[in-house]
């Protein structure tokens, strides 16, 4: 089935701009200097936070990449020619971002764009989206032509962490530029840090007071690694965007009003409006713009983008045929695209059902968040709304290693997403490859083992991707003790 044809299934015809400017919408996040809290410094003296002080918990992985204006001067002189570069590095300064609006508006998505949230992701964030806290994606528009939008930049962002993915087309390179901007809130330099309602609500979405900006280059010897998903070819290939899920009935994308709704709609907009119906925004979209929106926000336009940016084809695609099947209780190709992940050969599947939660946790985290945004309850109270997923989906979804297996496949599918040999062999990380274990030397080896049994944050996996069962662990370590 065509796209277009996709599209009239569900009524997705005649695009609808409901996405206008700040003032019609009440803003996509704007903000003023009398909304701003006592003590942060204002937009304009951003330019260098000179008078900043250090962050009192840095990521120990960008930590040792730099910050701020170090950050800026590097990524600018690489002279990238996508449109966050130019926008980035041609202003003549570091221009100011006090808020996520304004990140919108400074790479050209202040208007004209479609958005979707995602309630299940195997991205980066992947253990901290469901539809309590979705990723969203905002994107150019694409018409039922598919002809590629004159600038290509698109951004995601999942709260609970201080950083926004950003991706532009290089007029020069043709390839794309991959881009971490990480930003600073006044909590930044507390003692204790910032709290989860620091971090999961509204707030994160405003009042920046500077940020810190890294590329591909950066980023690819961090588990950070754009790479690691957006180069499936290896080393050397060119980049790509990824959608795994890109064809209809787009099982965990929401909101989908067409003329016929989608099953994700009904059950992943009403999780969200759940707990967000206090906010004021979502990612910068006013949460009025979400709960009302028809075509502009959705996996179809998502799809549209990708597609018309010649991505059609993507390595272990999550397509209608699981979402017909996991209707009757299983799916035959959803298990073979998790089997290719287990051994190493590819990213994990997105979760074969529409929901990743638990019901029970769900609620709890429902009303926890509705009683603190509402004053009701204490900040410090709050329940951590990523913490939400069921047994199922955990394991379904590679964030703990499947029971009883072997250190061989405990070590492909829970370090195979980065250390896989395709990366570049300069780099002392791609060294270390589990798809050739009998090739490492026993000094790479310890290392391995090693960085399994820190206790720190440079403990292997990377806690962002999942961590291993202490079964896991002792079968990981013997099979490299071999």
């Amino acid at each position: 089935m065509t796209l277009r044809a996709r599209k009239e299934r569900f009524g997705l015809t005649g695009f609808c701009c409901v996405l206008t400017t700040c003032v019609a919408l009440g803003a996509w996040g704007c903000s003023s200097d009398a909304e701003r809290p006592q003590g942060t410094p204002s937009p304009a003296g951003m330019a260098g936070a000179p008078n900043l002080p250090a962050v009192t918990h840095p990521d120990p992985e960008l930590a040792t990449l730099g910050s701020r204006e170090t950050t800026y001067e590097r990524v600018c002189a690489r002279h990238h020619a996508d449109a966050f570069s130019t926008a980035l590095c041609d202003a003549g300064g570091h221009p100011p971002i006090p808020d996520l609006a304004s990140l919108i508006a400074l790479i050209g998505l202040g208007k004209e764009r479609a958005f979707a949230l995602s309630g299940n992701s195997t991205s980066l964030v992947s253990k901290s989206v469901s539809a309590l806290n979705p990723r969203l994606l905002v994107f150019p528009r694409v018409g039922d032509d598919l002809a590629p939008p004159a600038t290509l930049v698109a951004m995601g962002f999942v709260r609970g962490e201080q950083f926004v993915e950003v991706v532009g087309h290089d007029a020069v390179s043709g390839d794309l530029n991959f881009y971490l901007v990480r930003f600073e809130q006044r909590c930044s330099y507390d003692a204790a840090g910032c709290s989860l309602a620091d971090l999961l609500t509204e707030q994160i979405e405003h009042d920046w007071t500077t940020y810190s900006v890294y590329d591909q280059e950066d980023l690819e010897t961090t588990p950070f690694d754009c790479k690691s998903c957006h180069q499936p070819g290896g080393y050397g290939t060119k980049l790509m965007l990824r959608m795994q899920e890109l064809t209809s009935p787009w099982l965990h994308w929401f909101p989908q009003r067409f003329v016929q709704q989608t099953d994700s709609d009904r059950l992943l907009s009403t999780e969200f409006m759940a707990v967000h119906q206090h906010d004021t925004q979502y990612g910068g979209v006013p949460i009025a713009v979400i709960a009302n929106a028809l075509d502009d926000g959705s996996g179809a336009q998502l799809e549209a983008l990708v597609r018309a940016e010649g991505f059609a084809d993507q390595p272990n695609p999550f397509d209608a045929q699981i979402a017909k099947e996991a209707q009757s209780g299983s799916s035959p190709t959803w298990q073979a695209r998790f089997d290719a992940h287990l051994r190493g050969e590819a990213i994990a599947v997105p979760y074969p059902g529409i929901d990743v939660t638990d019901s029970a946790k769900r609620d709890a985290a429902t009303r926890s968040y509705g009683d603190v945004v509402q004053g009701i309850a204490p900040r410090e109270s709050l329940l951590d709304v990523r913490d939400v997923f069921s047994a199922d989906a955990t394991l379904k979804l590679s964030f703990l290693p499947q029971p009883g297996a072997d250190g061989k496949t405990v070590l492909l599918q829970m370090c195979g997403r980065c250390h896989d040999g395709r990366g570049n062999p300069a780099l002392p990380k791609n060294l270390f490859n589990v798809r050739k274990l009998d090739a490492l030397s026993r000094a790479q080896k310890d290392r391995a083992i090693a960085r399994m049994q820190a206790s720190d944050d440079t403990r292997m996996p990377p806690w962002r991707v999942g961590s291993l069962t202490p079964d896991a662990l002792q079968a990981a370590m013997a099979e490299l003790a071999k």
